[in-house]
């Protein structure tokens, strides 16, 4: 399998900035942080000028199935942005951001690509969870890779096995076999446990993770979101110890329950919320080596049209 990477054409940066350069909402938040990095929200305009002017130039060359070859590889952008972002997680949902985000990339190139197929390809495909850019790289929006990993190492290769578990079955011709079904439910037990190994186990981790999840999803996306994850440990716990304990679901009950992709969806979208949201917490309180005051004045070297 392809390796998982988080890149993107100029145009989803130029777009990325828009949306958040038009945001009245933000403007506190969004100067606040870039005051950290030593830039005015008048730097937005800057940086979207220069975005717009690399996709310009890249359309020269670029054909609808050749976009990928497009992305900018330098990981500072996908950074930086994300950084970017996580200031902003005690703002409230990101929910109507992503869609904004999103939908103004569609419109734009769309235009600028005529004949493109949808859905687009993962660099021009981005998504925002838990106040954290990530890039689409399965189907129906879903898998994200995240622009950063969450720090703890056995974390980030728990996630990126799950993401690849996740891509191979929706390759696959439902109904799945019930082993690499029921296998979301211990995985996800671990990378949460993993997140947040403070508090003791899994189940207790999983609760936390749920309401931090409120403070930026969607109301009706965390409804639905807390009510699927309220049986999610004792279904792990089902297809751990098979035998019959009536403290549990049954465990030929439970491995009815993730047969095909809609069965699986709201998984997946519950553990990249939750490794996404602390993602973005990591990086509200620390901050990558690469982004430094000057950090623009590295990264516009790649994307610079006038030489």
């Amino acid at each position: 399998m392809a390796e998982l990477k988080c890149q993107f054409a100029a145009i989803v940066y130029a777009e990325l900035y828009r949306v958040l350069s038009s945001s009245r909402a933000l403007a506190d938040s969004l100067a606040f942080r870039l005051d950290e990095i030593r830039y005015g929200t008048d730097w937005l305009e800057e940086v979207i000028d220069a975005y717009d002017a690399k996709w310009t130039a890249d359309l020269q060359y670029m054909s609808p199935d050749a976009v990928e070859n497009f992305a900018l590889t330098q990981p500072d952008h996908a950074v930086l942005a994300a950084w970017i972002l996580a200031g902003l997680r005690n703002t409230g949902h990101c929910y109507d951001m992503s869609n904004d985000l999103s939908q103004r990339v569609m419109e734009r190139v769309r235009t600028d690509l005529p004949g493109i197929t949808v859905p687009l390809p993962s660099a021009l495909s981005p998504v925002i969870y838990g106040w954290t850019l990530g890039c689409v790289v399965g189907s129906d929006d879903l898998p994200a890779m995240p622009a950063v990993l969450p720090s703890e190492e056995n974390v980030q290769h728990a996630f990126l096995g799950f993401m690849e578990h996740v891509l191979i079955l929706q390759e696959m011709e439902p109904p799945w076999p019930e082993m690499m079904s029921t296998a979301t439910y211990w995985r996800g037990y671990g990378i949460a446990e993993g997140l947040l190994p403070e508090y003791g186990n899994g189940g207790m981790a999983l609760t936390q993770l749920k309401n931090e999840a409120s403070r930026s999803m969607q109301p009706s996306m965390y409804a639905t979101l807390e009510r699927y994850f309220q049986l999610f440990n004792q279904r792990r716990q089902s297809v751990s110890h098979i035998a019959q304990d009536d403290s549990r679901p049954p465990f030929v009950e439970v491995a009815q329950t993730i047969r095909e992709w809609p069965d699986l969806r709201m998984a997946v979208v519950g553990l990249t919320q939750f490794v996404f949201q602390e993602v973005s917490k990591e990086l509200l309180e620390t901050q990558p080596r690469s982004i430094r005051p000057g950090v623009w004045e590295n990264l516009i070297y790649e994307i610079r049209t006038d030489w």
